[in-house]
């Protein structure tokens, strides 16, 4: 991950399983104003489709992807 990037919110959905990580990042990110960053972290490896496919569709911008120890997490602006 890059540390020169500001988050300004961080969301875990860790131990949940589509589709709610993704309703929960969608309704994270209409929450934020515009340019802000979300960083979400989740562990069901169905979001390493869905959440790119959600920024993608919605016109939000994934600046990150990453996976770690069985984690991934996304930087979102």
């Amino acid at each position: 991950m890059n540390s020169l990037i500001n988050i300004d919110e961080e969301l875990d959905v860790s131990g949940l399983v589509c589709p709610r990580p993704m309703i929960m990042t969608m309704n994270t990110l209409k929450k934020m104003a515009s340019g802000r960053v979300l960083k979400v972290t989740a562990n069901d490896s169905s979001v390493k489709h869905s959440i790119p496919a959600l920024c993608e569709r919605a016109g939000y911008k994934l600046i990150e992807q990453d996976e770690k120890a069985g984690s991934f997490i996304f930087v979102i602006r």
